[in-house]
């Protein structure tokens, strides 16, 4: 089954909480309202304001990259709306977040180095694909379309951010920062992408550990929340890169 079709839904409070019963599409290894009836995945409600934090923490000099700031404090509060509540309203909410963010990364580093006329042609197109895939998304509900959309993004963030990187003559000195920026960023993005494969895969075992453990250590288990902490740090690393790719050269 692929992940885009697990919901692990059916827990013993699901339909007792403040917001029952869920309606999201998507509903993860972390059990319902067993913290709280006012929040339905408390963990992963709660790391999900890593992303608002290091938006605050990292907001960037002067306005031409304040948007890569507010759209990542965006996915904080999206993400955390939707991991309370599991409604249909608040998870639409937050992917359309982690889509704006990933198109004003493309706008950044697609417009680098472009000329005055081709600048505005490169957002226009960004912004057009980015909004027709979220509406395609939302008039479908199907995730996979919002999956792919977002993987397509990633990829096109990623080798444009290389080929700025060894395109031109930079510094050596300058070169290897920025690698190690990169090198960096990636390394948390994977192991965090490796955390949420396996909180998917192996949730029941999962579970039986975490009620064996007892809080709080359970919490330790929560990968979902290590997913959360672990793509904040590495988006945010990824706007500290895309910032210094895009103010020199």
């Amino acid at each position: 089954m692929g992940h885009h079709n697990r919901h692990f839904a059916g827990d013993p409070y699901a339909l007792k909480g403040f917001w029952s019963p869920p309606t999201s599409t998507a509903n993860f290894c972390e059990e319902d309202y067993v913290v709280t009836i006012y929040i339905a995945e408390f963990i992963n409600a709660l790391s999900s304001l890593a992303y608002s934090f290091l938006a605050v923490r990292f907001p960037g000099k002067g306005r031409k990259h304040d948007s890569l700031s507010v759209a990542l404090f965006f996915v904080g509060i999206t993400s955390t709306g939707y991991h309370a509540t599991l409604r249909q309203g608040p998870q639409f909410s937050d992917e359309m977040a982690m889509l704006l963010l990933g198109g004003c990364l493309l706008q950044t580093l697609y417009t680098h180095g472009q000329t005055q006329v081709v600048k505005p042609l490169i957002t226009g197109l960004v912004a057009l694909g980015t909004g027709f895939m979220t509406v395609l998304y939302v008039r479908s509900g199907k995730i996979i379309i919002h999956l792919l959309t977002f993987t397509a993004m990633v990829t096109l963030i990623g080798l444009r951010t290389l080929y700025l990187i060894y395109a031109g003559s930079r510094p050596a000195l300058e070169k290897a920062k920025l690698v190690r920026h990169f090198r960096k960023a990636s390394a948390m993005l994977v192991v965090a992408f490796l955390l949420w494969n396996v909180d998917l895969e192996w949730c029941h075992e999962l579970r039986a550990i975490r009620h064996k453990l007892g809080l709080p250590w359970a919490w330790v288990l929560e990968l979902h929340g290590w997913w959360h902490v672990l793509t904040a740090l590495g988006a945010a690393e990824y706007i500290v890169l895309v910032r210094a790719l895009c103010t020199t050269r």
